[in-house]
Order: structure tokens, then C-alpha cells, then sequence
């Protein structure tokens, strides 16, 4: 399994290997010792804990004839400005991520601030 990084620093593919196994896990992703790991079919992506910038959850909605179809995604933004979505089967799986996150890496904004531009 060859893992992909979401950041600029990436690490060495078999010590990444051996922490995606033992980390543990919230859905679609893993939480490891020094890296957050994604899970999408077959490709797996992981990013350093340290060049988090911002984490906050995304819900998109829509309709399908009569039913309401609500998708989840958790945003990460990292330090060299990109955001990357990554979508989540369920909110209860996202929101564990973000508390995670919020409770052990205090230099991570948790949330979604909305840019204000003067008129």
C-alpha cells in the first residue's frame, strides 16, 4: 500500500505503514501518533498533525426526487494554504476527528471562520 501525502513533509513509506496499522480509528480515518490518516477506497493520505493549520466539518445538502441527501466532509487546511476535503460516511466520525484534534494539537484552529471583507 503506497500512501500519499496531503503536506509538504512526507515521511518514510514503512515507519507510515506501521503507524496507519496501529493508529486508531474514526471512520474513514486514522489517528496515529504524529499523522492523521485517510482512507478512500484504495488510496490512503495522511498529513503531520504539524502542518494542520485549520480543521472544520462541511455539510453539503441536496435532493434526489423526494429524499434529502446530506454528505459530510472534514476540511483540513494546511500550512501551505491548500484545503483539502475529505469526505466522511457519517458527522459522528467527523466530529470525533475535530475533538481529537482540538483536545491534543491546541495550535489547530477547530472550525470554520467566515472571511469578512469591507465594503
Amino acid at each position: 500500500m503506497k500512501l500519499i501525502c496531503l503536506g509538504e513533509q512526507q515521511g518514510e513509506q514503512e515507519s507510515l505503514q506501521q503507524e496507519y496499522k496501529a493508529a486508531s480509528r474514526r471512520g474513514e480515518v486514522r489517528l496515529g501518533g504524529s499523522h492523521l490518516f485517510y482512507r478512500y477506497f484504495i488510496k490512503v493520505r495522511y498529513v503531520s498533525y504539524g502542518e494542520i493549520r485549520r480543521a472544520y466539518l462541511r455539510e453539503e445538502s441536496g435532493e434526489s426526487g423526494e429524499f434529502l441527501l446530506k454528505e459530510f466532509y472534514l476540511m483540513l487546511e494546511v500550512h501551505n494554504g491548500v484545503c483539502h476535503k475529505l469526505r466522511m460516511e457519517r458527522e459522528v466520525y467527523a466530529r470525533a476527528v475535530l475533538s481529537y484534534l482540538q483536545d491534543n494539537f491546541p495550535g489547530i484552529a477547530i472550525g470554520f471562520e467566515k472571511q469578512h471583507t469591507i465594503p
